[in-house]
């Protein structure tokens, strides 16, 4: 694989191979490659060359276009799938978390959650019709693209936030007067911990707007 092969790749790192993602690049590689060789005639070393040809060329986003038509309900079906996996392990990992009062309240919503998103997602799978199974609904990829970042972004500042209060509250005074941070035994240590692991189970938020962009194009009619 050349550098030129290298960097399309990378372009396109997180979409789903499909037809159009095909085609698109091939076309890409082709005019670096087009471009390149101009460059390389031109006296310019290789090297630089691929460069020159590349530089302006780093996120491909402006070229796919705005709006996929997708079969809905197959991808409503596959989301609820990997909601019922998220929360199962979320669920899974919150019980001994229990201890805690707000370990305890998430480890029920989960399990709520887990039965509501469990009857959906069997309601959808039972559905054979054909109608059902092949309606088409448009969703602006582009849009998608920016929610999945920003929920990134927004829970990386939440864990940011949590994780600060978390220890200011269990030792805002020693570090406001300079003393050293005492853990007054493995008890209070195991709740600091869960104090501190508790929010990260809101990952699956992220995750599944990640997944969403990928299923998106996973199901594009014609994809």
């Amino acid at each position: 694989m050349n550098d030129l092969e290298k960097h399309v790749n990378r372009l396109f790192k997180g979409y789903v191979e499909s037809a159009q993602i095909r085609e698109l690049k091939d076309e890409i590689l082709s005019n670096l490659e087009a471009k390149v060789t101009d460059l390389t005639n031109d006296g310019i070393a290789y090297y630089q060359a691929v460069k020159l040809a590349t530089q302006n060329i780093d996120s491909i986003q402006m070229l796919i276009g705005d709006h996929k038509d997708v079969f809905t309900n197959q991808y409503k079906t596959e989301m609820l799938q990997y909601g019922l996996l998220y929360v199962i392990i979320s669920w899974i990992v919150t019980i001994p978390m229990s201890i805690v009062g707000m370990g305890k309240l998430l480890s029920t919503v989960l399990l709520i959650s887990l039965f509501i998103i469990g009857i959906l997602f069997l309601l959808f799978s039972s559905m054979k019709d054909e109608a059902f199974i092949n309606k088409v609904s448009r969703f602006n990829l582009k849009s998608a693209f920016l929610y999945k970042k920003i929920v990134w972004n927004i829970w990386i500042l939440f864990i940011v936030v949590c994780s600060i209060s978390t220890i200011g509250m269990q030792f805002g005074s020693d570090i406001w007067f300079g003393r050293s941070i005492d853990i007054n035994g493995p008890y209070q240590f195991i709740i600091l911990v869960i104090s501190l692991v508790l929010p990260v189970v809101s990952i699956i938020i992220p995750l599944l707007f990640s997944k969403a962009v990928k299923l998106i194009q996973k199901y594009e009619v014609g994809g």
